[in-house]
C-alpha cells in the first residue's frame, strides 16, 4: 500500500483542538437533531455522491486520499453507549464521558501512520472492507457553505479465513463545502447501538 504516513511523517503542522473547544464540537455534534432547513435536491445529491465516494476509499484503503476529506479543525468522536433505565434521565451522551474514539485529525494521521507502518498485526495480513451508507439526509446550517448531515451505515470486515464482524450504526456530520464543490468533513459522530463491542479490534475508520 503506497502511502504518504510512514514513520518519518512530520505531523506537527496540523492544527488541534483543546479541551474546550473539543467539548464545544461534541455539543455542537448532539445539538444535530435533523429538524432544520432540508439542503436542496442539487446539494443532497453531491453529499450522496461524497459519501459513496468515501465508502469506496475505505473499501481499497485509500487512505491517502480518504485523510484529504477531512477539514484541519476535524472533530471524530464515538462516545460510548449505556444501557440504563427509562426512568434515568440523564444526558444519554456526555461528551465529557468516555469514548471509543475522540480524535482530531493529527490522531487520525497517527493512527493511519501505525498501519502503514507494517508493525500493526491486526492489520497484517490486511482486512477487506465492504462499507454502506444509506438515509442521507443534509440540512442547512446557520452558516452558509455547512451541512447538517445524517446518515446510516453497515461495515462489514473479513481478514484471514474466518475472522469477521459487521457492524450496523448512523452518523452525524458537519459536512464543510469545499471550493471545487465537494465537501470536507469537520466534525463527525459515530453512534454504535451496542453498548458492549464484542469486536475484536476497532483498528477501522467509519
Amino acid at each position: 500500500m503506497k502511502t504518504r504516513f510512514n514513520r518519518n511523517t512530520d505531523f506537527g503542522g496540523i492544527p488541534t483542538l483543546d479541551y474546550d473547544q473539543a467539548t464545544q464540537a461534541a455539543e455542537q455534534l448532539l445539538a444535530m437533531d435533523g429538524l432544520g432547513k432540508r439542503a436542496d435536491l442539487e446539494i443532497l445529491e453531491a453529499a450522496r455522491a461524497f459519501y459513496f465516494f468515501e465508502a469506496r476509499l475505505l473499501d481499497e484503503e485509500r487512505y491517502d486520499s480518504w485523510y484529504d476529506l477531512l477539514a484541519d479543525d476535524l472533530f471524530y468522536w464515538m462516545p460510548l453507549r449505556e444501557s440504563r433505565f427509562r426512568k434515568d434521565k440523564r444526558q444519554p451522551l456526555d461528551p465529557r464521558n468516555m469514548a471509543f474514539f475522540d480524535e482530531r485529525k493529527a490522531d487520525i494521521a497517527v493512527r493511519l501512520g501505525r498501519i502503514a507502518s507494517g508493525l500493526v498485526w491486526t492489520e497484517d495480513p490486511a482486512t477487506r472492507h465492504v462499507y454502506q451508507v444509506s438515509n442521507i439526509e443534509l440540512f442547512e446550517t446557520n452558516t452558509p457553505g455547512e451541512y447538517e448531515a445524517h446518515s446510516v451505515f453497515t461495515q462489514y470486515r473479513n481478514r484471514i479465513e474466518r475472522d469477521e464482524a459487521t457492524l450496523h450504526g448512523r452518523r452525524r456530520d458537519l459536512l464543510r463545502k469545499t471550493e471545487d464543490g465537494s465537501f470536507q468533513i469537520a466534525r463527525r459522530m459515530i453512534l454504535l447501538p451496542q453498548s458492549v463491542l464484542t469486536t475484536k479490534n476497532l483498528s477501522v475508520f467509519f
